[in-house]
């Protein structure tokens, strides 16, 4: 269905772009990593647990510990979606704002909501998958339905053992970091916090707090499976970013086309739909707005999961 309502757009140049009236939280977004990739793959060496050196007595002989190194590949995933202008809107209200351009804007963000949506999905494959698929499976703590508690928050923690054993984000849904701070107010203790910095409309960029374990942010992505299905909830524990170094600094991270860093989105134009059945034309501007991107887990020890619990606390009465 084509773009309604244009006219509405075009009351003052003020009003220029369109108010998504239920906006998703994905604090996650600001503070996640990507890594730029030449060709259609990104491809990761691996070794298991590395054997010790020993110590050696003089010109005493030593044992082979040569490593097995095994490929991990990723693959990128094509996000689009599909808006359609009115030829007649596009020529009526293109003046002072162009009906096409401001829906775009909207097109964008959809394709962002796709991706972190799909960072919580188990598909199965490990090239294309979410980051179930890419999390060894000894790194996923399963509680089997019980509520979550302070020590299965810090089992999960520490399974990750890149970066020093130090995850540098949590990620959940809000439902899920509500019932970790009503554990908190349970226990008779205020949700611990650290420094952070979000945005502020009337002010710009702040300095303030977000919600925190053991010192590590834990930011929200609502996009992730919000439901009442136990077996569907997860809180991820994660090294977030690749420094590329020969060191267990190796973490998660998003990948692109190198090109596309600094814009990922492509547009593409169809001008006029036919309508076979009756010869005719349709008078639209179709546009397409992709996005390729991935996901990449560098060392597996970078990623944990909590997963299967039952909520803590909840609103009586509202």
């Amino acid at each position: 269905m084509p773009f309604t309502g244009a006219f509405t757009t075009q009351n003052t140049q003020a009003a220029k772009w369109l108010v998504e009236n239920a906006p998703v939280k994905i604090q996650i977004h600001g503070h996640w990593s990507w890594i730029g990739v030449d060709g259609g793959s990104y491809v990761y060496s691996r070794v298991p647990a590395l054997a010790d050196g020993v110590a050696a007595d003089p010109c005493s002989p030593v044992n082979d510990a040569s490593d097995l190194a095994t490929p991990a590949q990723t693959l990128f995933l094509e996000y689009a979606t599909r808006l359609q202008v009115c030829m007649a809107d596009e020529d009526k209200f293109r003046a002072p704002n162009n009906p096409e351009a401001i829906e775009l804007e909207l097109a964008k963000i959809k394709l962002l909501y796709a991706y972190y949506a799909h960072l919580d999905l188990a598909t199965g494959s490990s090239s294309t998958g979410g980051l179930p698929d890419l999390c060894s499976p000894s790194n996923i703590l399963d509680l089997g339905g019980a509520a979550l508690s302070f020590p299965c928050l810090e089992s999960a923690f520490n399974l990750v053992t890149a970066n020093n054993g130090r995850p540098t984000i949590i990620m959940s849904n809000s439902r899920s970091q509500e019932s970790y701070r009503n554990l908190c107010w349970a226990a008779g203790i205020e949700p611990p916090s650290v420094p952070w910095r979000w945005y502020d409309p009337a002010k710009g960029w702040v300095s303030g707090a977000v919600t925190s374990f053991n010192g590590v942010p834990w930011l929200i992505n609502d996009k992730m499976d919000i439901g009442d299905d136990p077996t569907q909830r997860r809180i991820y524990f994660m090294v977030v970013g690749d420094d590329s170094n020969p060191t267990p600094t190796r973490g998660v991270v998003g990948t692109r086309p190198a090109d596309l860093m600094r814009n990922p989105f492509i547009k593409r134009v169809t001008n006029g739909v036919p309508d076979f059945d009756n010869s005719a034309v349709n008078m639209t501007r179709d546009v397409w707005l992709t996005m390729p991107a991935g996901l990449a887990l560098g060392s597996q020890g970078a990623l944990s999961i909590l997963q299967n619990f039952d909520w803590v606390g909840s609103c009586v009465g509202g």
